[in-house]
């Protein structure tokens, strides 16, 4: 008796004619009724022209891929503008798309045979807690605790991975994925950069400090371990020329937090190829030989980018610096250090279960536009240890760090393990993006605070993936 339906048939995912007659649907569906009632239906056929754009795929592959691709690329005020039905994001119904493609998937191909990883407790656990928070949130009647709920379930999109796609799909696709959102990212954030200051003075220093710089340590550092673990796979040229150009974009963020993640993530991915070098053949000073090359070929591009254009980009990156010294020299660092405080208070007041999501912070911040401190009230914090707290509680400020940890020792196993030099690069480069994200966590909430969470429930996934595949691997005789 046949269990299933055969992948053999016309409906296939990858059926090239299935697809375009999707888009010629989507396309009659969305721009007839646009001629036809103008502006009137304008929020609903928006929202009908992205899930059909998302249905035209047809595929949990590439609805991961375009959900990695929009999430990090959109640009902020595109996506602000942006107006669906009840006040869903671009990346949400692409990802409503992906979790329906899958569960077709799961039933009708795979019979319900899940793929299992070392942390899928902890996912679920994380889930159950965001679950918990919600209703916490909800329970203090918080204006903004759905708004503030949807994130940390963007990682159900970490099971996506698992169970849409296969041990290939990270290297073939999914990494060059990372390279390609930090090149457009770069050129979002130079072209803006130019079209920003003087050109003729330089005097007009604009810094471009949007949220999609998160992405750019992380597409540098798989840059980066491409170039040391699989250079042939397209050229070092090619592969050091996207690296100084990505590189360039990032240093105009003056992100100094990003700069310090990125650097130890540096120094990890280093420290991974010496551990990957056979005994007798380490040499330390080859590793930091390399790293110290990087970070000098890049700080030229920025020099010479600086000389013709005229900005002063290394007098602004080394005011900002000085803050490392002495933090009472930057008005906006003082700031955050007292939102700090006072959600340090907050949390005192429920320090087991949290104020839950939604739960807001009303403190004194320096306002740039009026050059005077005022009285701001947040929904978000600047800091991924004290957001889990507030909202999670000490629940979440457990589990997600010890899921990070786990997560961090797959790669590292998938590392050793493996012996195609394009999976360990990503190995690697995955690595040495968590610690250099725990890091930057002090200061940063990008992980579970934000549209980015998808993006690194993905990277989560495409770890585990590759380390479930070796553990399956290893116990088949």
């Amino acid at each position: 008796m046949q269990q299933g339906v055969s992948r053999d048939n016309w409906a296939r995912p990858d059926n090239g004619w299935l697809v375009a007659g999707a888009v010629l649907a989507a396309s009659l569906v969305t721009a007839l009724p646009l001629l036809l009632l103008g502006t009137v239906s304008h929020m609903v056929l928006v929202a009908g022209a992205l899930v059909s754009v998302a249905a035209t795929l047809f595929s949990p592959r590439r609805a991961l891929a375009a959900l990695v691709v929009v999430t990090a690329v959109l640009p902020v005020a595109l996506a602000d503008a942006v107006r669906l039905p009840l006040g869903a994001r671009p990346w949400e119904l692409i990802l409503l798309a992906a979790l329906l493609f899958t569960a077709i998937d799961l039933i009708l191909f795979d019979g319900m045979r899940l793929r299992r990883t070392r942390v899928d407790g902890l996912v679920l656990a994380f889930l159950g807690v965001a679950t918990v928070g919600t209703l916490i949130g909800a329970w203090h009647g918080h204006e903004a605790f759905l708004r503030n709920a949807r994130y940390p379930f963007y990682f159900v999109c970490f099971f996506l991975v698992l169970q849409a796609l296969e041990r290939r799909d990270v290297t073939r696709l999914f990494s060059p994925l990372f390279v390609i959102i930090g090149v457009v990212i770069s050129a979002e954030y130079v072209l803006e950069f130019l079209g920003a200051i003087d050109l003729s003075t330089g005097d007009d220093f604009v810094r471009i400090g949007h949220r999609q710089g998160i992405v750019l340590p992380v597409s540098l550092l798989v840059m980066a371990n491409w170039i040391v673990h699989d250079p042939r796979r397209w050229g070092r040229a090619l592969l050091l020329g996207l690296f100084l150009f990505t590189g360039l974009g990032f240093a105009l963020t003056l992100g100094r937090g990003m700069w310090v993640s990125f650097g130890l993530g540096l120094v990890v991915s280093v420290w991974l190829w010496h551990k990957g070098q056979p005994v007798a053949q380490r040499r330390a000073w080859k590793g930091i030989a390399l790293a110290m090359g990087l970070v000098l070929t890049l700080t030229a591009t920025v020099l010479i980018f600086q000389r013709v254009t005229g900005a002063a980009i290394s007098a602004h990156a080394v005011e900002r610096s000085r803050t490392f010294l002495d933090y009472s020299r930057d008005v906006q660092v003082l700031s955050r250090l007292l939102n700090y405080a006072t959600a340090l208070g907050e949390i005192a007041k429920q320090p087991v279960l949290g104020a839950g999501q939604g739960a807001t912070v009303t403190s004194y911040s320096f306002n740039p536009d009026t050059d005077r401190f005022e009285t701001w009230t947040a929904w978000t914090l600047d800091s991924l240890y004290l957001t889990l707290w507030l909202k999670l509680g000490l629940a979440g400020l457990v589990l997600f760090p010890w899921l990070c940890f786990r997560v961090v020792q797959a790669g590292v196993r998938v590392f050793h393990r493996s012996r195609d030099p394009s999976e360990r690069a990503f190995a690697a480069a995955a690595v040495a993006t968590l610690v250099g994200m725990a890091l930057l966590g002090i200061s940063d909430g990008s992980m579970v605070n934000g549209r980015f969470a998808a993006l690194f429930a993905v990277l989560f996934g495409l770890i585990m993936l590759m380390d479930a595949d070796d553990d399956r691997s290893r116990t088949v005789p």
